[in-house]
């Protein structure tokens, strides 16, 4: 988290005109430029997991199975 808030502050520091922006309209590029060093390695793989592998586990959930990645079989309650 720390160095989100670290990019965030750089990106605000060079862009002072911008006002009050949401964080998918800064530059993401820029943002990972200052973060990399905090973060190590950030690889991507390509693997066949979805958010229902292993559920339900001892309780009952209300899951959407026909659509994996809806919000809800994400959510943690």
């Amino acid at each position: 988290v720390t160095s989100a808030v670290l990019a965030g502050m750089v990106w605000a520091l060079e862009n002072p005109t911008a006002g009050i922006v949401e964080a998918d309209e800064m530059d993401y590029r820029r943002c990972l430029e200052v973060q990399l060093p905090y973060l190590g390695p950030v690889r991507g793989y390509y693997t066949d997991w979805t958010p229902l592998d292993n559920r339900p586990g001892l309780f009952p959930e209300d899951l959407d199975k026909d659509d994996p990645w809806q919000f809800r079989n994400i959510l943690v309650r």
